[in-house]
């Protein structure tokens, strides 16, 4: 019946609902009359019919929606159960009696209940990867308000203070202002839920509590100047607006409507801020009355706001660890540096050991060039991580450009350090293809201001496969690397080799000298 495609059978059941309700609306209206007061029981029985009409469309979204929406259907069924409660007090107190006004002070007290249900259905967020510590602090906040809620009252309406009107005036204005508020929040929702089955829980429930507000202002106002006999009428509508809303076809320009993603994520980062918020007036205005509760209600709405943000940011973090992780296993995958799109460490690692295998059974000896952009953290600071992204880039691909042979291999070490793997090449050919580098580099022309060259250049350390070398590719990249910083303790911008495998009238010569 609910669906977004009815049959006739579901459009009868409908019809027949409409024809109950009207049925009802008009029994209290005709009874009110002829009772002569708007609290006689017989109109109070209609009227509670009525809300209980209003629970039962309600609990009928509950049952037919997904299991993730079902929660805010139920928290809307709650808070009109509350006002049916209201009113079956109201009933008892005027069938029993109620001379020192205790039914009548709890009677008000599960009508300001119903805003807890409410308050929990417009600012949650209900994703399932939220932290159970945030639902339970929200949890034991909203009991605290119940709480607090519960002892303004009863210190209000059964005490002293009842017979003050300006203290019922404080309850009014309090409950208007409570009321419009989650009117507010509701339509806020609505205009930040981008499912379609969001926006018809929000559009329901926004609608009620919208023109809910509006009737207890109305009738909390006419009520202190003594209830004419068609008051109650006005309870009616807001429920009957309910039960119409949640049977019919939603409108048109609700499945149309979609706001953007980034509109969504506000309100959605945004709707918890409104509860603390909503809390802390809440505690601004009981202060006056019950000092002590407010104060200690107030101070905990604002410490679980701050913990609420931290249990998030929290599991954010270790979700962002997750992906983290799961990209570096793609990439070792792949085989690719993400960035540079030149082969990574996993491949240089699995290259250079094949390299290293070859040579010694075939004794075509590899050579391995590490090489380092000098001052890159210089360059970083002063232009900034996005320059220094590109910076390598450029780098990576002059490397790869002025590499004659296929099958040698240049991969990006980390960093600001890149290795290429030589097949076959012995320290005089690896010297040369270092000379080669550095001046590729240097004429990219590549302006450096934290370098004393003013451009950007490279240092290179070599190493070649002996005899007596390892199999072990990390021993050969120890030496390159120990090269490598020869290079950058001598002057930078030029290439060392091992010491015993050039010529020492060669290990020192910078791209100017080649």
């Amino acid at each position: 019946m609910l669906g977004f495609r009815r049959t006739n059978s579901d459009r009868g059941t409908i019809r027949l609902v409409v024809a109950l309700l009207i049925m009802l609306l008009t029994a209290h209206v005709v009874l009110a009359h002829w009772c002569g007061h708007a609290e006689a029981v017989p109109p109070q029985l209609a009227m509670l019919m009525v809300q209980g009409m209003a629970v039962w469309a309600v609990y009928t979204r509950y049952r037919r929606s997904p299991s993730l929406i079902r929660l805010p259907w139920l928290l809307l069924a709650s808070a009109v159960l509350m006002q049916m409660l209201w009113n079956g007090t109201n009933v008892l107190a005027t069938v029993l009696g109620d001379k020192g006004g205790y039914l009548a002070a709890l009677a008000t007290v599960l009508s300001a209940l119903y805003v807890i249900p409410c308050m929990f259905m417009s600012t949650r967020s209900f994703t399932l990867h939220e932290p159970r510590a945030v639902v339970v602090l929200d949890l034991v906040l909203l009991f605290l308000v119940a709480v607090l809620v519960y002892q303004f009252f009863t210190t209000l309406l059964s005490g002293p203070l009842a017979a003050d009107p300006a203290s019922i005036y404080v309850v009014v204005y309090l409950a208007d202002a409570i009321d419009f508020s989650l009117a507010a929040m509701a339509i806020v929702r609505l205009l930040g839920a981008r499912s379609f089955r969001w926006r018809i829980f929000y559009y329901t429930g926004g609608a009620y509590l919208l023109v809910n507000a509006t009737v207890a202002c109305i009738y909390n106002r006419i009520e202190m100047h003594g209830l004419p006999w068609w008051a109650g009428a006005l309870i009616n509508i807001p429920h009957a607006l309910l039960v119409l809303v949640a049977l019919r076809q939603p409108p048109r320009w609700l499945r149309s409507y979609r706001p953007s993603r980034g509109v969504s994520q506000t309100i959605a980062s945004f709707a918890p801020i409104l509860l603390s918020t909503m809390v802390v007036m809440l505690c601004i205005s009981t202060a006056r009355f019950n000092f002590v509760p407010s104060l200690v209600v107030g101070a905990l709405a604002v410490l679980f706001y701050g913990l609420r943000v931290a249990f998030i940011q929290s599991r954010q973090l270790d979700q962002q660890r997750a992906i983290d992780q799961s990209t570096w296993r793609l990439e070792q995958q792949v085989g690719r540096d993400p960035l540079t799109g030149i082969a990574n460490r996993a491949t240089l690692d699995r290259h250079l050991r094949e390299a290293l295998e070859e040579g010694r059974r075939t004794g075509g000896f590899c050579s391995l060039l590490m090489i380092d952009i000098d001052y890159f953290k210089q360059y970083n600071d002063s232009l900034g991580h996005i320059a220094g992204d590109a910076c390598l880039v450029k780098v990576a691909d002059a490397l790869g450009r002025n590499l004659v042979r296929r099958h040698d291999l240049v991969a990006r070490y980390g960093g600001e350090e890149f290795a290429i793997v030589l097949i076959d090449t012995n320290a005089e050919v690896a010297e040369e293809v270092a000379r080669r580098l550095i001046i590729a580099v240097e004429h990219l022309q590549i302006a450096h201001p934290g370098s004393p060259l003013g451009r950007l250049s490279i240092s290179i350390g070599l190493a070649t496969q002996t005899e007596q070398s390892l199999t072990d590719p990390v021993a050969m990249l120890a030496e390159a690397d120990d090269a490598l910083y020869r290079a950058k303790r001598n002057g930078r911008n030029r290439f060392e080799g091992a010491p015993g495998e050039t010529d020492p009238s060669t290990i020192s010569v910078d791209a100017s000298g080649a």
